[in-house]
């Protein structure tokens, strides 16, 4: 009952696997905030600013216990000390609490919003998760673009659909330093050119894989990984797509260049770390092996209520795999998951008798072609999943047949 307890709280909780997550969740309203922005005015105060009057870093919080903030977080700060603006610039969603459905429907707005460095701080300080700056070395004509571009960003306001894949905090910021260079190249005819390193073996993987490697092991993951596919699996995106961890995009800016000049230059701390999340204790990996246990033991108890029991599991996880399989929700086109999780064994139920060895064997050949996939498409604990309700099936048919014939002798 506590593992339902904390599935629930979960789906209820969280705006599920954004790479960017909401700084203002536990603090002010967006929409106060949108508003505010709007009638700041930020291109009058751009277009009477000196060159050097900007200071532009990057900003990165460490990872939290919720799904949409396993990852951490990126943002960009601007300053002007001349005009007194101190802001960072964060991409934000609409809450998924209270609106599941919606989320699932992809029907959640977001939108770039600007705020007060201390009002971004305040839900990080709350949550005990640290939060560093790192000065950005652009030159002043990118750096004027970069406002610009992340001022007119603001103003669109949160009317964006939801996607976490092509609007997720760090492939945007990577795009937004990117459109920066390129308007202030064509504008003042220079010649400002990103220079990275030779990114290696770590961007041979897929956006599941940097996902999985950088989140601890916990239900967060599971269900982020239960969520998504498609686009997520993908090997054919460029390596800078592939830029969507916060610390992986200091590791990799770190020796990153603009014209022979480093474009990070050393951290400082604006939060320190106060709680760090490592995972769950009792993860989904040894819930699935206590699944599996009870799965087994109950081949030699004849009550039925374990197996009905992980047939619903099934079944849930089957109707909720159907339901992202034709929701427009971005990185749900296709998973794997479909294969084992779909709601059929329960509408074929009463000829079970003729399609469970079939079944079984479709599912053991799932498994070992998971296992065997050049690239993570599952976690262990679906697979273990799978042998359970394998086990549960050939109970209620070959093996329930064989228990009878027994009895009748």
């Amino acid at each position: 009952m506590r593992i339902i307890n904390i599935v629930l709280a979960l789906l209820l909780s969280m705006p599920v696997l954004r790479a960017q997550e909401s700084a203002t969740s536990s603090s002010s309203n967006l929409s106060d905030v949108v508003e505010h922005n709007a009638q700041m005015g930020f291109n009058d105060t751009i277009d009477r600013m000196a060159d050097d009057f900007i200071r532009a870093s990057l900003v990165i919080a460490s990872p939290g216990e919720v799904l949409y903030s396993i990852l951490g977080h990126a943002a960009i700060r601007l300053q002007s000390t001349t005009y007194d603006l101190d802001y960072i610039f964060s991409y934000e969603s609409e809450s998924v609490r209270g609106r599941v459905l919606r989320f699932l429907a992809n029907d959640l707005k977001m939108g770039m919003v600007a705020l007060p460095v201390d009002i971004y701080l305040q839900p990080y300080k709350e949550d005990g998760r640290g939060v560093k700056e790192y000065p950005m070395n652009l030159p002043p004509e990118v750096e004027i673009e970069l406002w610009r571009i992340l001022d007119e960003k603001v103003a669109e306001g949160m009317d964006l659909p939801y996607d976490y894949i092509d609007r997720g905090c760090v492939i945007t910021i990577v795009r937004v330093i990117d459109e920066a260079i390129a308007s202030a190249n064509a504008k003042n005819g220079t010649h400002y050119e990103l220079r990275y390193p030779e990114l290696g073996k770590d961007f041979d993987r897929t956006l599941r894989e940097i996902v999985y490697d950088n989140s601890p092991e916990g239900w967060q993951r599971f269900f982020g990984m239960t969520l998504v596919g498609g686009k997520v699996d993908s090997q054919k995106l460029a390596p800078t797509d592939k830029l969507i961890i916060p610390r992986e995009l200091v590791s990799v800016w770190e020796n990153t260049t603009i014209n022979n000049t480093p474009i990070l230059g050393s951290s400082e701390e604006l939060l320190p770390i106060e709680r760090e999340y490592k995972g769950d204790a009792f993860s989904p990996f040894y819930a699935s092996l206590l699944v599996l246990v009870l799965a087994i033991g109950s081949l030699f108890w004849r009550k039925p209520y374990i197996d009905w029991l992980i047939l619903g599991m099934q079944t849930i996880l089957g109707v909720l795999m159907v339901w992202l399989l034709i929701s427009p929700l971005p990185g749900s086109e296709w998973s794997w998951l479909i294969i084992p999780f779909n709601p059929l064994p329960i509408l074929f139920w009463k000829w079970r008798d003729k399609w469970c060895i079939p079944y079984a064997v479709l599912m053991v050949i799932w498994s070992v072609g998971m296992m065997c996939a050049p690239h993570r498409l599952v976690e262990a604990a679906h697979i273990i999943l799978v042998y359970a309700f394998i086990i549960v099936i050939l109970k209620q048919t070959i093996i329930k047949n064989i228990i009878k014939k027994n009895d009748n002798k």
